[in-house]
């Protein structure tokens, strides 16, 4: 968890974690609704999202 909390820029861990979970709870939509991403586009589109919302 501290790479998270270092990538986003003195963030708090708890914000951090708050964060990953969200991004997490949006990969769970997109497969059930059988939007299917492969490991590496999943971390891009991750890493994508926290730079433009945080």
């Amino acid at each position: 968890m501290e790479a998270v909390v270092q990538n986003i820029n003195n963030v708090n861990e708890e914000t951090a974690i708050e964060a990953l979970f969200s991004y997490l709870d949006r990969g769970i939509d997109d497969m059930e609704a059988g939007r299917m991403h492969t490991v590496d586009e999943a971390f891009q589109i991750i890493k994508d999202r926290m730079r433009n919302e945080l």
